[in-house]
Formats: C-alpha cells, sequence, structure tokens
C-alpha cells in the first residue's frame, strides 16, 4: 500500500498569518491517526484540507498517488468521507437522509435502502429508519450523519471530535465502529480531539497541533 495523502510545503491561512504550515506530511493507506490540539489548533483546518473542502494558498497536495487540482477535486471528494462537528440532517426521515448520496450517484432505490438500512445496523440504529431527523438527540444525530458517510463506501474517514455530543454508550458504540473499519476493512481513518484520553482505543499515529499550525520534517 502507498500514501492516502501527502502534503507538501502546505500553507492555508485566513488572515496574514497561516493556520497551517506544513513541510511535508505523509499518512498512508490504512492509517489510524488522531489530530491532538487545543481548540485553535488546526486541526478542523487540517480536516478541511483532507477532505478538499478548503484549498491551500501554496503547496501540493496528493491523494492515493493522484495531484489534487481544480479538474479533480469534486471526484476527489467523492472518496472522502467527513462528519463534522455539527452536522446537517434533512428535514425529512433518517432513512431519507441516508440514501440522499446513494440516489445523487445513481444507486438505485431498492439497493440504497439495503445499504441505508446496513448502515444504520452498524451504528445501532436499527427502527430508526422512518424517524425524522429533527427529533434526534445530538449523540444520535452524529450517528445517523456517519451511518449516511458509511454508506457511501469511502476510501478514507474524516472525523471532527466525533464523540462530543454523546453519551458513554453512545462513544463506545462509535469507537467500536471507527475501530472495525481501520483494522478490518483497510479504511484509512483520520479524527481530530482536543482529549485523546476519551477514546478508549489508540490510534496507530497521533499528530499534535500547537496553536500555530502543523510543520512536521
Amino acid at each position: 500500500m502507498g500514501a492516502a495523502y501527502e502534503l507538501i510545503d502546505v500553507m492555508f491561512g485566513y488572515g496574514v498569518e497561516p493556520v497551517i504550515s506544513i513541510d511535508h506530511l505523509r499518512i498512508e493507506e490504512g492509517e489510524f491517526v488522531a489530530l491532538v490540539g487545543p481548540n485553535g489548533a488546526g486541526k478542523t483546518t487540517l480536516l478541511n484540507l483532507l477532505a478538499f473542502i478548503a484549498n491551500p494558498r501554496a503547496g501540493k497536495v496528493r491523494f492515493f498517488g493522484e495531484s489534487v487540482s481544480r479538474k479533480n477535486v469534486v471526484a476527489l471528494r467523492r472518496r472522502v468521507g467527513f462528519l463534522i462537528q455539527s452536522p446537517y440532517l434533512f428535514n425529512t426521515t433518517v432513512e431519507a437522509n441516508i440514501m440522499w448520496g446513494l440516489r445523487l450517484r445513481g444507486i438505485p432505490g431498492r439497493e440504497a435502502r439495503t445499504r441505508a438500512r446496513e448502515a444504520l445496523e452498524r451504528l445501532g440504529l436499527s427502527g430508526f429508519e422512518k424517524r425524522h431527523a429533527g427529533k434526534l438527540s445530538g449523540g444520535e444525530s452524529q450517528r445517523v450523519a456517519l451511518a449516511r458517510a458509511l454508506a457511501l463506501d469511502p476510501r478514507v474517514i474524516l472525523l471532527d471530535e466525533p464523540t462530543n455530543n454523546m453519551d458513554e454508550e453512545s462513544a463506545k458504540l462509535m469507537e467500536g465502529v471507527v475501530l472495525e473499519l481501520n483494522r478490518n476493512r483497510g479504511k484509512t481513518v483520520i479524527l481530530s480531539t482536543h482529549n485523546l484520553s476519551s477514546w478508549s482505543m489508540a490510534p496507530g499515529r497521533v499528530i499534535h497541533l500547537p496553536a500555530i499550525g502543523l510543520k512536521e520534517p
């Protein structure tokens, strides 16, 4: 296996000062990486770069050996599942939320429904198919959003503080799903957290982000 990501001389910032400055960062396919740092350290910004939502001001980004450019960025986004801190769910049922992305990609209705229900079962949400998304708790919404991402079978899974709004039982379930995806299915997993001790499982690699960003040799 090769690199899932390689970032070379990448810089990103919202103002004059860079939020992220990376000399060289390589994340291998199948790795489980934790981005750790306080609020404002650049964790979410780095995840946005890895999800191809934000574009670096300078530098090169390669994704599974392919240089990221305006021509291919939309196609590459489809290979990444990104669970943001406050996921947006559509004003409809849980099942419809998960099927939405599948139908956009041309998956037939019956197959889309099967994949949606399998994803819900994996997250401990069997029986939630017809529930309205607006009636879910914060932790349930997080799990539905992850199920929606997993139903698309991405090569990379990005998680931004994924257990913040969860009770202990839901957090353990989320951790178990993430671990299974990484160890048994070979998914590349990158998560951010300000408190790694809250995770009972240890990632393969921890990257500490200072307040001004990240520099790796």
